[in-house]
């Protein structure tokens, strides 16, 4: 149905960030860095939760500012990252996208969200893949699915994550992950539980590897 991104079962991950640093933030496609390493977009609905868990996968506490009014962003962030693993370094760009779907932005300014994200994909012959966050206490939602059904039209893999588990009890984690998976045609293992708080879906410890580990082959085009 979509072109989401397979988890590998049952692999402890073996990447982890070593370094990483903000690069600039584009008001327009025109003053977006120039393309020379593997890049991957991130994108979720405004107070999803993007900048902190950029923040928890860099390891950083203000690598990406976290906004206290939501939606108000409408710049492309860059950020260079160096994951480190069992191959040697990966160098790569995470795109911090415009959040979309909060009502505090001027129409004027939600209007021009949609352009410029669309513009950023069909530009960046760099862009290997998409993380797409969803808040793990709500539906996916219509902005997702178009998301989701673009992606798989240009043939880009997308990782969908499910953010703030923390805030659910253990025992309605996987419930979550079966009623996301089943909403798109996916399997309840290909989506990935994350919290930026505690840490759940970034370290050694998970289960299919962390995010690292999805950066890593996202960027190395292997498919599970």
């Amino acid at each position: 149905m979509y072109s989401l991104r397979a988890l590998m079962p049952d692999k402890a991950s073996s990447w982890r960030v070593v370094d990483s640093a903000f690069e600039l933030s584009a008001p327009s496609i025109a003053e977006c860095p120039a393309q020379g390493v593997p890049e991957i977009a991130v994108a979720g609905r405004s107070n999803v939760g993007k900048s902190s868990l950029l923040n928890a996968i860099c390891g950083q506490r203000s690598l990406a500012r976290v906004s206290r009014t939501p939606g108000r962003t409408r710049l492309l962030n860059f950020f260079a990252v160096r994951l480190r693993g069992p191959s040697g370094d990966l160098a790569l760009r995470l795109v911090d996208l415009p959040g979309y779907g909060f009502a505090v932005a001027e129409r004027s300014v939600r209007a021009s969200f949609g352009p410029m994200i669309e513009g950023f994909f069909a530009g960046r012959g760099a862009l290997c893949g998409l993380l797409l966050l969803v808040d793990a206490r709500r539906d996916i939602q219509e902005p997702e699915l178009q998301l989701l059904e673009y992606m798989s039209r240009r043939q880009l893999p997308t990782l969908l994550c499910a953010t703030k588990v923390d805030k659910l009890k253990a025992g309605e984690r996987g419930l979550v992950a079966a009623k996301l998976a089943k909403r798109v045609g996916v399997a309840p293992r290909d989506v990935l539980l994350t919290s930026a708080r505690d840490r759940i879906g970034l370290g050694a410890d998970d289960r299919f590897g962390g995010l690292p580990d999805q950066m890593a082959r996202l960027v190395s085009g292997e498919v599970a």
